[in-house]
């Protein structure tokens, strides 16, 4: 649950469609805290925001650097999401390293969990990896969508739709490195 007293900021959310389903953000003054993605209905992502959250939270239009980008890159655009401001206070230090590894993924590719866990000096943390990107607070920015399992299988997924969600954007990014090949 995000407590907005611990932050001792204020937290605002946009809500918005896109191809892949409604997504969500909740931002502070430091950037993006949360994205919620891959949501069937709005009022499901919204209750889903509003039993994530224990305080009162600020509505805000769906404008923004990194709106625009999630709304590109479900379109199907390239897009790259380094340099995007986040919110790293409710991760621990291992959360973040993993999280940072993992933003460094290319576009249209994939690792194994395995292979982040060894890219960031954990050789034998597969399993560690995988629980901290099931607590990925930025997914689609944060691509957890392109690190699988080391026998090729996807893997969980935490966003809305799940692991089909994640084969989803997995085989949107193949075809969108196709069509421009």
């Amino acid at each position: 649950m995000i407590n907005e007293k611990r932050y001792r900021v204020l937290i605002t959310y946009s809500l918005f469609p896109t191809s892949i389903g409604w997504c969500g953000v909740l931002t502070t003054q430091r950037g993006l805290l949360r994205l919620y993605a891959g949501y069937a209905e709005r009022n499901q992502l919204l209750n889903h925001i509003a039993g994530a959250v224990d305080s009162h939270i600020k509505k805000v239009p769906a404008t923004g650097i990194v709106i625009d980008k999630i709304k590109r890159y479900c379109s199907g655009k390239h897009v790259s999401f380094e340099g995007c401001k986040m919110d790293w206070s409710s991760l621990s230090p291992f959360q973040q390293k993993v999280l940072k590894a993992a933003l460094k993924i290319p576009y249209g590719s994939v690792e194994t969990y395995g292979n982040l866990a060894r890219t960031i000096g954990c050789p034998h943390g597969s399993r560690a990896v995988g629980n901290a990107l099931a607590k990925n607070p930025f997914p689609l920015v944060i691509p957890c969508h392109r690190i699988i399992r080391g026998d090729g299988k996807p893997g969980g997924f935490s966003a809305g739709g799940g692991v089909m969600l994640k084969n989803k954007l997995l085989q949107m990014e193949q075809l969108s490195l196709q069509k421009n090949r």
